[in-house]
């Protein structure tokens, strides 16, 4: 038989995500689906949303892949061009560029432009990652203004804590925006800012641009809600299939290193998945895992293809029982905590032996199965 792992995607369930994002702001709303659409498949990510505003993506390259593959909606490079080849490229193809370094600028200076390019300016308000500060803003500004190849669309930043609005960090991101006017509107709410307090959304994202991203996955960005309390709904459904059952009597360990010692009689199930496809390799005992619908915990360490699920209280698990190891059923926001990390990076490691199938076909009929 196949390999049974593979991570269902529900393309009715992006459309919902984009949508609640949207509704939230009266601006415009650019989806964030770079590093492969966060490991859900960049093209399909931009043909289930066809009629969005536009798409963020974080290179060049992901930008040509997506017009390659005939996306015409409006796309933005969050990184910017790396060199004056890459200004050509943009022009060619009708991408927006972040300027956040003067390089890029006399980069641009050497290049050949077939026609104007749509720039963003990056205001670093705090963050301290890339962008100009507040104070060089009216030179680059100028810079921009005096080359007619070049066309301002918007003023860019990002929070380094939209999730915590009582933080002082962001109360000072927010003064260092407010404290001049732009001749352009703002881009600075993430999915965080569209769901935290109205104070970004009315005053700085309403006649602006968001850049919604991880909630477009159903994850939420917020660490005091839940993605459901959101009305957020999973996009992945990270799948696979118990292989192996046996039994190991009590004082016997399972897994490498003899880590995790069976206290009782213990029914094991083996499902088929490890870190070579992703999962995350510290899971810890415990982590709990869906075996036909029932919360199994995982144990002993997990392995390169494989990991054991303890089934003692699930007799009726057999060979071929589904597993769901996060999703519709089993938030991944649940098992990065428990795995020390954030539901970002488990949807990004996800490796390419992993079959990604469309639970419904993206909205324009797109078939790519294995982005």
């Amino acid at each position: 038989m196949t390999r049974p792992t593979r991570a269902l995607i529900n393309w009715s369930h992006f459309r919902h995500n984009y949508q609640l994002a949207k509704s939230s702001v009266s601006g415009k709303a650019y989806a964030v689906i770079k590093a492969n659409g966060y490991g859900h498949g960049l093209v399909n990510c931009a043909r289930a949303l066809s009629s969005a505003d536009g798409f963020a993506v974080a290179c060049v390259d992901e930008a040509l892949a997506l017009r390659e593959a005939g996306i015409r909606r409006p796309l933005v490079v969050l990184q910017g061009a790396y060199d004056a080849h890459e200004w050509a490229l943009a022009a060619e193809h009708k991408i927006q560029l972040v300027v956040h370094h003067r390089k890029q600028l006399q980069d641009r200076a050497s290049a050949t432009l077939s026609q104007p390019v749509g720039v963003w300016l990056k205001i670093n308000s705090g963050m301290n990652r890339l962008g100009f500060r507040v104070s060089e803003a009216d030179d680059i500004l100028a810079l921009i203004g005096a080359d007619e190849q070049l066309e301002l669309r918007y003023v860019i930043s990002h929070f380094s804590s939209a999730d915590e609005w009582q933080s002082p960090v962001l109360a000072a991101q927010l003064d260092t925006l407010y404290s001049r006017d732009w001749p352009v509107p703002l881009s600075i709410s993430n999915s965080a800012g569209l769901l935290t307090e109205k104070r970004i959304n009315n005053e700085l994202v309403a006649e602006g641009l968001s850049r919604p991203g991880i909630m477009l996955y159903g994850s939420s960005p917020l660490n005091y809600k839940s993605a459901a309390e959101l009305g957020l709904k999973a996009v992945m459904s990270l799948e696979s299939q118990l292989i192996s059952t046996h039994d190991v009597p009590a004082g016997e360990t399972v897994g490498y290193g003899g880590d995790w010692t069976a206290e009782r009689d213990t029914r094991v199930g083996v499902v088929a998945i490890g870190y070579g496809d992703g999962y995350p390799r510290h899971a810890p005992a415990g982590t709990p895992v869906l075996v036909g619908g029932v919360e199994c915990p995982l144990i002993g360490r997990v392995s390169m293809d494989m990991i054991t699920v303890d089934l003692t209280d699930h007799p009726r698990a057999q060979i071929g029982s589904p597993v769901e190891l996060w999703g519709e059923h089993l938030s991944v926001d649940r098992i990065a905590e428990l795995c020390g990390t954030i539901s970002y990076e488990l949807f990004c490691q996800l490796t390419p032996r992993v079959k990604r199938v469309a639970r419904e076909l993206p909205s324009d009929g797109a078939t790519v199965l294995n982005p």
